[in-house]
């Protein structure tokens, strides 16, 4: 330790001057939302007046819908041109269906390379810690699922990193404690809690300390780092405090207190000079291996009343064609039903992308042409092998943001054919 220099402070740091005469150019934010525990998106986006709905209420014995208990949404280009969404998801239904406003991405999931049930079985690349929670977590957030633990760093922080490289002033937030998605090499998030920054009692006094430079290059590196943690935490407190919101935004539950959190930021973006932004918010309970009817229906009913003061307020600020906002999870969860009326750890899913810049109201990639056991995309127990990868949407979200090379920033991009596999800007965005 003392091999890198004596512990001893050597004066004041010199303070780093912000461009003050800086002119913000566009501004773009995107939000993830992630559904903590492994979601049942098969229970969100479900087959409708096809013949794939029978297969699906086979599967789907004990916890299958009617198809009168859905909401009925169009499917332009799929198989089965009519699907329901579940029956707690009124304002995305109609976001989707009127608005355009919506999209579901599906038959998503963890994957290195593309793969079948035969590939699977014969030793094909695929991802480590499969049906684990916290190696599913790690994949999802950070798109190297090879990789186990979080070294990769988040994908949100390096599409973040690579934006910075290119010149735009760019923030990363979490408004749900640390997550690894959000954070980059370069890029370090910034923690948010529901009621905002942590405000730092005697944060002068610590000042006095954090101000120093030291010769020992890890008392230094630790130094400027709670010096640049306090600094920012205090700017922040004071931004929010002055910013108004333009709607009567009422937050009652957690994920509607983060959004609003994130609203508020984003409102402030002028004030900030920001022009590319990155927020991570999150609504856990996921894990539904029992009650999956009640529990899922529950937390649908959240994230449909948190979705809706967001998106109304976004509207009010006139931002919200500027704003994207995806789903992910750690994984999907099995078709099949267990004894206690839910489901068991699966693989892959459906997921949502809502954004005023969005070309709305069409279920992208291929939905599952069967359920039967056994199939191509089978991988047992009725867990469903992903015919696409998370880069998927995540690649023509990172490139809407401006970014020029995501083959440098999605490190498994070039396993995949682009055509085939990946959503392109232009399907997914009007602009």
């Amino acid at each position: 330790f003392h091999a890198l220099g004596a512990p001893r402070a050597q004066g004041e740091r010199s303070v780093e001057e912000d461009a003050g005469d800086h002119t913000p150019r566009s501004y773009k934010a995107m939000v993830l939302l992630f559904l903590n525990g492994g979601a049942d998106t098969f229970h969100m986006l479900v087959p409708r007046a096809c013949s794939l709905y029978e297969e699906y209420r086979t599967v789907r014995k004990g916890a299958a819908f009617q198809q009168d208990q859905l909401l009925s949404i169009s499917a332009p280009g799929q198989k089965c041109e009519n699907f329901g969404l579940h029956p707690k998801l009124p304002f995305l239904a109609e976001l989707y269906e009127k608005h355009k406003q919506a999209a579901l991405v599906s038959n998503v999931g963890a994957l290195v390379e593309p793969l079948t049930r035969a590939q699977l079985k014969a030793g094909a690349p695929h991802c480590v810690g499969m049906f684990s929670h916290s190696d599913q977590q790690a994949a999802a957030q950070t798109l190297k699922c090879q990789t186990p633990g979080n070294a990769p760093k988040g994908a949100g922080g390096r599409v973040a990193d690579a934006l910075t490289l290119q010149g735009y002033r760019t923030k990363s937030f979490s408004i749900a404690g640390i997550s690894t998605w959000s954070e980059g090499r370069e890029t370090r998030s910034e923690v948010l809690g529901l009621g905002g920054p942590v405000k730092l009692h005697h944060a002068e006094r610590l000042r006095n300390m954090t101000k120093q430079r030291f010769g020992n290059h890890f008392v230094e590196e630790y130094a400027r780092a709670f010096e640049e943690a306090t600094s920012s935490s205090k700017a922040m407190a004071e931004l929010l405090d002055g910013l108004q919101l333009k709607t009567k935004y009422l937050a009652k539950t957690p994920l509607e207190k983060q959004l609003r959190q994130v609203a508020l930021l984003i409102a402030g973006r002028h004030a900030r000079k920001a022009e590319r932004d990155f927020f991570f918010v999150q609504l856990p309970g996921f894990d539904t291996h029992q009650a999956l009817e009640l529990r899922f229906g529950n937390l649908m009913a959240q994230l449909d009343a948190a979705l809706s003061g967001f998106v109304a307020e976004l509207k009010a600020q006139n931002i919200f064609e500027s704003t994207v906002l995806a789903t992910a999870s750690d994984f999907g969860r099995t078709l099949t039903v267990n004894s206690g009326k839910g489901s068991d750890h699966g693989w892959g899913g459906n997921h949502i992308v809502i954004g005023g810049d969005i070309r709305g109201g069409q279920v992208f990639n291929d939905f599952p042409d069967t359920f039967a056991p056994g199939n191509a995309y089978d991988a047992g127990r009725g867990r469903v092998i992903p015919k696409y990868p998370w880069e998927s949407f995540m690649v023509p979200i990172a490139e809407w943001l401006e970014l020029k090379k995501p083959e440098d920033v999605f490190p498994n991009l070039g396993r995949f054919n682009r055509s085939t596999h990946i959503i392109s800007r232009a399907q997914l965005f009007s602009s």
